[in-house]
């Protein structure tokens, strides 16, 4: 399928949606066979993907147009883009209103709706499995510092808090190529699709990761806190070679105490862990792009104590060295 394809299949009307735009107060009758709960007082329906994703851990589909999705939670996790127009959902009785190019990532058993289309909006959904963030497509992601790292941490902690992540578009940032070389793979599939599914995937979480350093996401009366972690941890991702407590507390103005209290709330990690983070995930990158002895890597990161180098590394990668490199 090529995007011409692709933009005449996406801007299509389908004959549900044909049904829709004349009886847009009509619910689809597959409604009748989804399943419902009472949840807080509301009447929910569940949605699964059971049979829908199979063997997948990813599964693409395009939301219909003319018709409202009531109240709703679902069993995967969902990211939502909004490839042209415009969305309005309620997430736990919130309203967002999306634009063309933002996305929108929602933890599993998040209460949801959306309103009506319109014949100009197209929003793709990607349920994901929870699996599929806890295999090597996570690891594949946290090998580029610490601030990658939080965000990696932040889909997989920060949606048991807050439910739901949004990225709002950003022009130097290629979401929606990426998301049109995934729809053709999904609606044409052919021998070794799922390998470049997975690929366009890793692309796709690698840009968002970049929108988050360029503008990390505000959190509730506590966006000040977020831009100071995001300035700390890159300091440490850059200087973890000589930073120590105190004289990165000294750099940012604050007691010692303070500081080491400060990055274990908002990282659960202490200074310390983060710094030794940081230099397994460098040793990680000499590992694997470089054919420097291990010797040699354990110096490079500052450590002289072999032994401690390798019980760390094992404890954070689960593997030796060398098992690391090879894999």
């Amino acid at each position: 399928m090529n995007l011409c394809q692709l933009e005449n299949k996406l801007r299509k009307l389908s004959s549900r949606e044909l049904y829709h735009r004349e009886y847009p107060e009509r619910l689809s009758s597959r409604y009748k066979r989804i399943e419902k709960i009472v949840l807080d007082g509301q009447e929910l329906y569940v949605f699964k993907f059971d049979s829908i994703m199979n063997q997948h851990n990813i599964c693409l589909s395009q939301q219909s147009r003319f018709t409202s999705t009531p109240k709703h939670i679902h069993s995967v996790i969902e990211l939502i883009y909004i490839y042209n127009g415009k969305m309005t959902q309620f997430i736990n009785d919130e309203e967002i209103t999306l634009h063309k190019g933002d996305v929108c990532i929602l933890d599993r058993n998040t209460i949801h709706e959306i309103r009506p289309l319109s014949e100009e909006d197209i929003v793709i959904t990607i349920d994901m499995r929870k699996d599929f963030f806890t295999s090597n497509f996570l690891s594949r992601l946290s090998t580029q510092g610490l601030v990658s790292r939080f965000l990696v941490d932040a889909l997989r902690e920060k949606q048991g808090k807050y439910q739901y992540l949004i990225f709002h578009k950003q022009p130097d940032i290629h979401i929606h190529f990426i998301i049109q070389q995934l729809l053709c793979e999904y609606y044409d599939s052919k021998i070794c699709s799922d390998e470049i599914m997975d690929a366009y995937m890793i692309i796709l979480f690698s840009q968002l990761l970049r929108m988050y350093q360029k503008h990390p996401l505000a959190e509730p009366n506590d966006s000040n806190n977020n831009e100071m972690l995001l300035l700390i941890l890159r300091y440490i991702e850059s200087n973890y070679l000589t930073a120590t407590l105190n004289s990165v507390a000294d750099i940012f103005g604050f007691h010692p105490n303070y500081l080491s209290s400060y990055v274990k709330k908002h990282t659960g990690k202490s200074f310390k862990e983060l710094l030794i983070t940081q230099r397994m995930i460098q040793a990680g990158f000499f590992l694997k792009n470089t054919n420097m002895p291990v010797l040699e890597i354990i110096r490079e990161i500052g450590y002289e104590n072999q032994g401690f180098f390798y019980k760390k590394f094992q404890e954070y990668y689960h593997m030796s060295p060398i098992e690391y490199r090879n894999s």
